[in-house]
């Protein structure tokens, strides 16, 4: 599949958009994430030979090659980055809000873009990929103590966010 371009074009069509929503929740400018789709793709069709079927399935290890890619292009972005380095902040209670109620994509992306792009990248690792503040640490090259201040201010932010555009989750708190 390496050098076939019909299979890869039955590729791309297949996961296109998958992975555009995953990039897009890392990368707010759309042209930006149209890039690193197609930045990830490319490196999917390079690597192709590497993926190991009894390691995992195929779009796992896709969508670990587009958040790397992601993450790559925040870091190569570093203008973007407001990284805010607090080593002694403690995380709030791990209750994640954003699970009490069901948000539309497109509506949580507005709210998610809006943050600044460390931020938005932390959520999205821990809340939606399933990272560890270690290995957000590790990826991101801050501290875990900045990784868990991201998510806390995170969390701040979208639900004051969130409360302005949907009153009725006031009255929930």
């Amino acid at each position: 599949m390496q050098n076939n371009r019909a299979a890869q074009e039955m590729l791309y069509k297949l996961f296109y958009a998958d992975m555009y929503r995953l990039c897009q929740r890392y990368i707010s400018d759309a042209q930006d994430t149209l890039s690193v789709v197609n930045d990830g793709f490319l490196k999917v069709f390079r690597n192709i030979a590497q993926y190991k079927p009894e390691l995992g399935h195929f779009k796992s290890w896709l969508k670990t090659i587009m958040i790397n890619t992601s993450i790559d292009h925040i870091r190569s972005n570093k203008k973007d980055m407001r990284l805010i380095y607090i080593d002694q902040l403690q995380e709030k209670g791990d209750e994640d809000f954003l699970t009490q109620y069901r948000w539309k994509h497109e509506e949580l992306m507005l709210h998610l873009n809006n943050l600044p792009a460390v931020t938005r990248t932390v959520v999205n690792l821990f809340a939606f990929d399933g990272y560890t503040h270690k290995e957000i640490a590790e990826h991101l090259e801050i501290s875990e103590t900045t990784s868990r201040w991201h998510l806390a201010e995170a969390r701040k932010r979208l639900r004051q966010s969130l409360q302005l555009s949907n009153p009725k989750m006031a009255k929930h708190e």
